[in-house]
This record gives C-alpha cells, sequence and structure tokens, in this order.
C-alpha cells in the first residue's frame, strides 16, 4: 500500500441519490434537520462565541458548547451544495459571516478566557477543543464556496495555536499538559488540512512536535498499536498523523496507520462497524451491554472521516467496503426514520434513545456523516472511475479527458443486481472500476452479453473503455448470510452488507431479554417474508424489509422462526430489538 496519486472524491453536487436510493429519504431527512437546527439552535450555536459561562462545581458543558457551530457549518455547506438549494446556500453563507466575526484580533475564536480569577482544569482543557470544531467548518465552507475570508479566518485560528502553545519540544508543553485526554492533540488533523491549503510548514512542524511528545501518539507509532482512549477523539488524531505522512511521504509512518486502522477493526469494531462503550475503547472482548452504550454516533462519524481519507490516499476496496458496512449499519442506525433525531449511543439490543442530555455533540456530528454518503459511491484517479456502493444515483465526474457521466440503478441491498451506464464523450477511453464486496457469491459483471473476467485479489473489476457515449455494465451476485463473530460465541447475523436485528414490532410474542433463550444453529437459512406491523394502534412506519430465519430456542425443540429486518431500521419506533445471539452450544 503505497503513497500513490490520489483518488478524487467526488464534490457536493456531483453525486445526486435517486428516490429509490436505499438511502435518500435519509438525506432528505438531514437536510430538513440541518435547517431546523438553524432556525431553533442557531443562535444558541453562536452564542458560545459571545460570552462565557461559569458555574463552580457543575458539570461546564458550555465550556465545549462552541463545537456545534463548526460542526453545523460543515454539514450544512456539504448538504446545501449538493441540494443546490439557494435559500439554504444563503443561510449557510450568512451563518459562516457571523461565526467569522466572533474571532477575536489575535485569531483566537470567541471570548478568551478570563484572567481576573483561578481557571478550571476544564475550562484549559477544552480551550482548543472549540477552535478544531470552528477549523472544520470554516475550511469546508472555503473549499467548497471558495471563500477567502473563511480560510483566512481558520489561518488565523492556526497561527493563534501555534504561537500560544509554541514550542512543543517535551511531554510537559503547555499544548500538552492543558488538555483533558487528546482534547487538544485533536487539533492536529485541522493544522494538516490548513497546510494543505497555505502550505505553512510550521504547521507540519507543530503537528510533528505533538505526535513526538505526546507518550500516547509516541507509543502507538512505536508500537502499532492502538491507544485505549476515546475512539472519536483518537479518530481525529490518526487522520492528522494519515496527513503529516503523507506531506512529508513518509511510508514507513503511513503504514504503521494503517495497521493502526485495521488493529482497531478487528479488536475494537462491532460488527455494525463502530466503536466504544461509555465513549471509550477497553482492553478486552466486545460485550453486548445490555445499558445500551455503545456506538457513539461521534466516533461513527469521526471513524468515517478517517477511513474515507485512507481510500482516498490508496484507492484500496478494503477501505471502501469499511465505509459500505459503518454506512448501511452504524450510521443509519443512529438515525431516526425521518431524519430529525440521532441516538448519543446506539445500542444492540433493547430500545434506542434518540438524542436526550445536556450534552449535545451527537444531534451535530451524526449529520456529517449523512452528507458524506453520495461521495462514498463513486471516485476517480485520471481516467479511472470507481463504484464503490451499489446505490441507485447519477454522478458528473471529471476525467483529465473530459468528464464522465454515471447512472446507476441499483435494486440492492433487496437483490444482488445493479445496472451502470457510463457516458462521456465518443473518444474518451479509460478503466471502469467495480468493487468486489468481499460477502458475495457468484458476482459477474457483463457488458453486451459478454461477462468479463475479473480477480477479485484488488477487490475490483476493472473493464477497459475506449469510445464511451453510452456503455452500459450490468453486475449481478448472490447476497449471502453469515454470521459474524462479536466476541466469544456472540455472534450478530449479516445479510451482504446489512446486520439484521430482531424487532419486536414483528416478533410480538417473542422473549428477547435472556441472553441464551435464543441461539443460533450451525446451519442457518433466510427467506424474504412479507408482512405489515402486527401491533394494534402503531402508526405507519416507513417500509422496511424483513426476514424470516429459524434459530434454535430452548422453550422448543424443532426450533423458531423468527422475523429479522436491517439493524439500521431496528427499534426505531421505540420497540425492544436485539441484534448479538451465541451459537447453539453442542453435547460431545
Amino acid at each position: 500500500m503505497t503513497l500513490n496519486e490520489h483518488i478524487t472524491i467526488p464534490l457536493p453536487g456531483q453525486v445526486e441519490l435517486l428516490p429509490d436510493s436505499r438511502f435518500s429519504e435519509r438525506y432528505q431527512g438531514n437536510i430538513s434537520y440541518l435547517k431546523h437546527l438553524h432556525d431553533h439552535s442557531g443562535e444558541f450555536m453562536l452564542e458560545a462565541f459571545a460570552s462565557r459561562h461559569y458555574s463552580p462545581g457543575k458539570l461546564l458543558e458550555r465550556i465545549w458548547d462552541g463545537e456545534y457551530a463548526g460542526k453545523w457549518l460543515d454539514a450544512a455547506t456539504q448538504a446545501a451544495l449538493n441540494s443546490d438549494d439557494q435559500g439554504f446556500i444563503a443561510m449557510v453563507d450568512g451563518f459562516a459571516a457571523k461565526l467569522r466575526g466572533y474571532q477575536q484580533s489575535n485569531g483566537f475564536m470567541g471570548e478568551p478566557l478570563p484572567t481576573d480569577r483561578e481557571l478550571n482544569a476544564w475550562e484549559t482543557g477544552w480551550n482548543v477543543w472549540v477552535q478544531w470544531t470552528c477549523l472544520i467548518g470554516l475550511l469546508t465552507h472555503y473549499e467548497l464556496q471558495n471563500e477567502p475570508r473563511s480560510l483566512a479566518c481558520a489561518t488565523r485560528i492556526g497561527d493563534w495555536i501555534m504561537q500560544t502553545y509554541h514550542p512543543v519540544d517535551s511531554n510537559e508543553a503547555s499544548f500538552i499538559a492543558q488538555g483533558h485526554g487528546f482534547t487538544n492533540v485533536a487539533v492536529i488533523n485541522q493544522m494538516m488540512r490548513l497546510y494543505q491549503h497555505t502550505g505553512n510548514e510550521a504547521l507540519c512542524d507543530f503537528v510533528e512536535g505533538v505526535i513526538q511528545y505526546f507518550e500516547p501518539l509516541r507509543n502507538m507509532m512505536e508500537t502499532g498499536q492502538p491507544h485505549i482512549a476515546h475512539p472519536y477523539m483518537l479518530g481525529a488524531v490518526l487522520t492528522g498523523m494519515v496527513d503529516l505522512a503523507v506531506a512529508r511521504n513518509d511510508q514507513d509512518s503511513f503504514d504503521i496507520i494503517v495497521g493502526i486502522w485495521r488493529a482497531l477493526v478487528n479488536i475494537h469494531q462491532f460488527p455494525t462497524g463502530s466503536l466504544g462503550e461509555n465513549e471509550n475503547l477497553y482492553e478486552g472482548p466486545l460485550v453486548d451491554n445490555p445499558d445500551g452504550k455503545l456506538q457513539e454516533t461521534c466516533a461513527t462519524t469521526e471513524w468515517i472521516f478517517l477511513t474515507q481519507r485512507l481510500f482516498e490516499i490508496t484507492g484500496d476496496a478494503e477501505f471502501a467496503e469499511a465505509l459500505e458496512k459503518t454506512a448501511y449499519n452504524a450510521l443509519l442506525g443512529a438515525q431516526s426514520d425521518d431524519g430529525m433525531k440521532w441516538c448519543y449511543y446506539t445500542p444492540l439490543r433493547h430500545s434506542k434513545h434518540f438524542f436526550h442530555g445536556p450534552t449535545r455533540c451527537c444531534f451535530w456530528s451524526g449529520p456529517r456523516g449523512i452528507v458524506r454518503i453520495p461521495s462514498m459511491i463513486y471516485a476517480s484517479r485520471n481516467n479511472e472511475i470507481y463504484v464503490n456502493i451499489f446505490d441507485s444515483s447519477t454522478a458528473t465526474l471529471n476525467t483529465p479527458d473530459g468528464n464522465v457521466n454515471l447512472r446507476q440503478q441499483s435494486e440492492f441491498p433487496e437483490n444482488g443486481t445493479s445496472r451502470i451506464e457510463l457516458s462521456a464523450s465518443a473518444d474518451w477511453a479509460g478503466t471502469l472500476r467495480v468493487r468486489i464486496p468481499t460477502w458475495c457469491e457468484n458476482y459477474t459483471i457483463t457488458h453486451d452479453q459478454q461477462v468479463y473476467e475479473h480477480s477479485p485479489l484488488d477487490g475490483y473489476a476493472s473493464i477497459e473503455i475506449k469510445g464511451a457515449d453510452n456503455y452500459i455494465v450490468e453486475v449481478n451476485f448472490e447476497i449471502p448470510l453469515s454470521k459474524v463473530l462479536l466476541s466469544e460465541d456472540n455472534y450478530a447475523l449479516k445479510r451482504g452488507a446489512e446486520v439484521l436485528s430482531i424487532d419486536l414490532r414483528d416478533n410480538n410474542d417473542t422473549w428477547i431479554g435472556t441472553s441464551d433463550l435464543i441461539s443460533i444453529p450451525d446451519e442457518i437459512e433466510i427467506h424474504p417474508t412479507i408482512q405489515k406491523d402486527p401491533w394494534p394502534g402503531f402508526k405507519q412506519t416507513p417500509k422496511r424489509r424483513r426476514y424470516s430465519i429459524r434459530l434454535n430456542d430452548r422453550r422448543t425443540t424443532e426450533g423458531m422462526d423468527f422475523i429479522f429486518t436491517p439493524y439500521a431500521d431496528a427499534g426505531n419506533d421505540g420497540a425492544a430489538f436485539r441484534t448479538v445471539f451465541p451459537l447453539t452450544q453442542t453435547s460431545d
């Protein structure tokens, strides 16, 4: 895996989800949600920069309330441009201007820390955190709207950080000593992003010092193993470390970070594609925690950003498939059907609690993941066109030899078939690379009744195209049912990319609270089934797929047929659900 010429990720507006896309309703709901946040919480987001609130002995929520503005600006800029909604775009530009107005002359965003009293450790520990999230939003606004004032504001933030905390030359440096865990060091991913636009080598030097002298980062580079930390912050830091390796053309460091990413997947990631319990990683086997405090939405979205960055650098199908897993499961699972609510934690059992409580970070993180879904479907590198996710959509991608238009009509995830139409100028020549999911069986790719031979070694089927005014490819594959290990003898059932769950709306005579009452037999089969919500009095709920799978049940000798539904749709009306089950123990 080398630092080759990078993949180009589509910009907002280049990919459109069609009405029958798996993601379309959720994406449109997210747009409504972002507008709602602005209308109902816009002043709240900005007020965090106008004044400081301090109450000794109380949870200092307002210390990090400034993070919401930058997150909203990041998500809303992308959503507005993708929808080509001029009113929404004007809303975004107006908000960005108001946010920039809170910058102090020295570059700091918001009211500075007071100097007339002793500061609480949380105040100093979260001071850089809000600067980090401002950088996130301002840099996105600059990149997509080409607004130089947003870049200038972001540049001054970076200068303030370096001037305030220079030098980082020991583990006692103020930047390291004053942080609350990873709250300061999370900023390094945006410092490196700022470097990509300014070319200021001092930013790289600063980040290099942080990696060298902040012990958890130094240890990761020495051992190749992830640090046990808050995965939300860890994901941000790893992205910054990736970008420094790219900037320095440091292949060895890049390879170490990829190894850390793989260790997170193999050791710490749930089958649904997210990480963490009670906002942290832990040593030891993963547990289906009954209280449901798993998979913080902030961690889910930051995992997406890290993984997409690795795909952008490498073009490796491993990262594209990881994005698919997280998007179809943990990300959609945290969002309500209508897109207007979010889970702080997304459990594997019992019930979802759409957001409550004073800490509101996931309210603003979830939308940042949803807006990036269109950019996961396609990509390009020179005259290579990548199809990474099978989803009904259109795209216009820029290549050195002209634009390429794509239209994909897909029945996935219900069925394993997708029709991809590519059109370009008659003299365009290039390669269409269509991902071969590791979970599929009997994959075929056909053009003009010719079945193309393909090798799954790099995860893609490649078709050379010469003259592409209208080129149609048919992709077909079987979607098997498989068991996915959680830990020890506990497994989830997965159909293709989607993890499945038992939802009590479909199984109202079932008791799923006892851990070992229901178990997975050696042989499992899946059958689609059609039924309506059986509970009387339920409102009309969004259409969702249901599958019948026979499991063992200690109350019977012949097993029972249970109705499963995609994890992303399970429990969305408050019904209990369950995703992980033990294997049936056989007597010797």
